[in-house]
């Protein structure tokens, strides 16, 4: 569903559907009671506790179909408000969870956490059949260090083709012991659009991604993966 069709939504939703057929069913048993009542047998009177039951029962469900039309209201504004903000990632960088990114245009860009300052940092670049690509050394310093790869096989020099590619970083400390990496996806938001199930994805390279899954947003930044400076 593209953007400016989000709010276009001509289907009742259930709970609408619910709250009418109700109103509909309270109307008709109200009606018959009414007949009931006026044509009743004088010595044999109708029993108003069933009728009060009855009564009481409809009232709840009809609640109930009220409240999911109003949690139905509150979903679809906070999709709306959901949306407004993924528009504005357009063009701009974002980071989720994981070690795929995606090469394209000469470029697939990756980020890692090191807890602290390591002596060493090792990264490799696989693709989807699990060959290396690439292999070199990081940036060593704490906190997030951004990896931008040009697509080049660091083995053999050629070109390596557009697609999904994996990065693993392995680091050591001052101490020579192995440190905990945590990597993570960098792409550009090149689309927005809302799923059947009425999520919000964003277009990441060739890759969907669900707006509750971003972890950041940035102003593009490119780094040179030999020397780890930006720019």
């Amino acid at each position: 569903m593209p953007i400016d069709a989000i709010s276009q939504t001509t289907n009742p939703s259930t709970a609408t559907v619910a709250g009418t057929g109700l109103s509909g069913d309270l109307n008709t048993f109200l009606k018959l009671f009414t007949v009931q009542l006026q044509n009743q047998d004088p010595t044999n009177p109708l029993d108003t506790n069933e009728m009060t039951s009855q009564l009481a029962q409809f009232s709840t469900v009809e609640q109930q179909a009220r409240t999911n039309q109003g949690i139905e209201k509150l979903i679809a504004a906070q999709q709306q408000t959901q949306l407004s903000t993924a528009v504005s990632y357009l063009n701009r960088e974002v980071e989720t969870e994981g070690n795929t990114g995606t090469l394209s245009a000469g470029q697939a860009t990756f980020s890692y956490f090191l807890p602290e300052s390591a002596q060493s940092a090792q990264v490799t670049i696989t693709n989807a059949a699990g060959r290396a690509v690439f292999n070199g050394q990081g940036s060593l310093d704490k906190g997030r260090n951004l990896v931008v790869w040009d697509g080049t096989n660091s083995f053999n020099g050629d070109d390596e083709p557009n697609g999904k590619y994996t990065i693993t970083v392995k680091a050591k400390n001052a101490a020579g012991n192995d440190m905990d990496v945590d990597t993570r996806a960098v792409g550009i938001v090149t689309g927005v659009e809302s799923s059947k199930e009425g999520k919000i994805l964003l277009s990441v390279g060739d890759v969907e991604v669900p707006f509750d899954e971003i972890l950041a947003v940035r102003d593009p930044v490119i780094v040179d993966l030999g020397t780890g400076n930006a720019s």
